[in-house]
């Protein structure tokens, strides 16, 4: 691999890191005026999906899926953006807080590393090891210090955040797969059109006898087309293009500075407090992340 595309290629996750800090933020946004999750998952989806089509339209780059890929894209739409955003949002919607969405979602990796161990018998060091315990002991301290009392929603919006971090393990597993034949922008243009269909569905059954004509209002529109264009389309292709030049964990090492980008901005925006305490357990969880996927350079 020439030293120009990798440099490129940590460029660009970045850059879709910062963009997918910024989507709990918007996500926020969004639930703070009252738009019900399955409204709002759905007209992102089909604002992502129109967007890919006809970018693979006007670029021809658009590859077809080959005979026994379909069910991988499907499986992997299932498991991202469909679980990953309800999970998401939901959680979010329950926590009230974008910071702490962000901090357990940076743990992607070490639940990826956890999962490997079972699965396929990947060994892990010491280092390994205890970064998940220190990473473990920083989510508990965001949890449980944030200075407020806890309530049944707040666990509940916490239990939900795990469906996330399944859905998100399982797409970076068949996301690996598929990058030895699709281009990221295949993937990506795939897994939007994909996903109208499952959004479709919860939006006919939950989101349709909850809507409002005011829905579609541009005060709505903005963050919901901030969070189609720039954290779907743009950053499910950058982050692709990571995997596929980079690998999956190195690229699921950059998740752990989200919540960074969410707590700066989540703090001068006036949407989120954290105490001191909170602060010093997002650093060790960010830390432990880190050190779980810490391996020693060979020869």
């Amino acid at each position: 691999m020439k030293k120009g595309s990798t440099f490129t290629a940590y460029i660009l996750i970045s850059v879709a890191i910062f963009f997918w800090g910024l989507s709990l933020i918007w996500t926020d946004m969004v639930i703070d005026m009252q738009v019900p999750v399955f409204v709002f998952t759905f007209l992102r989806m089909c604002i992502a999906g129109v967007v890919m089509l006809i970018a693979s339209g006007i670029s021809g780059k658009l590859q077809k899926i080959q005979k026994g890929d379909l069910k991988w894209f499907i499986l992997m739409v299932f498991s991202e953006p469909f679980l990953y955003f309800i999970g998401e949002s939901f959680g979010l919607k329950y926590t009230g807080s974008p910071t702490l969405v962000a901090t357990i979602i940076a743990t992607i990796p070490v639940f990826v590393m956890i999962l490997g161990y079972i699965f396929f018998k990947e060994n892990l060091s010491l280092t390994n090891r205890a970064g998940v315990l220190i990473t473990l002991t920083g989510v508990i301290m965001f949890v449980l210090l944030g200075g407020e009392p806890l309530h049944a929603d707040y666990f509940y919006g916490l239990a939900i955040i795990m469906v996330a971090i399944l859905g998100s393990c399982g797409y970076s597993l068949i996301c690996k797969k598929l990058t030895s034949k699709y281009t990221p922008f295949t993937i990506t243009t795939y897994q939007f059109v994909f996903a109208i269909p499952f959004f479709t569905v919860t939006f006919l059954i939950w989101g349709l006898p909850e809507w409002k004509p005011e829905f579609l209002s541009f005060q709505v529109l903005r963050p919901i087309l901030y969070l189609a264009v720039l954290c779907s389309c743009l950053c499910f292709g950058l982050y692709s293009n990571a995997i596929d030049k980079i690998g999956m964990t190195k690229s699921s090492i950059f998740t752990a500075i989200i919540p960074i980008v969410s707590a700066v901005f989540a703090y001068f925006m006036g949407r989120d407090s954290f105490t001191t305490l909170q602060l010093a357990g997002m650093a060790i969880t960010l830390v432990g992340v880190v050190l779980s996927q810490y391996k020693p350079l060979q020869r």
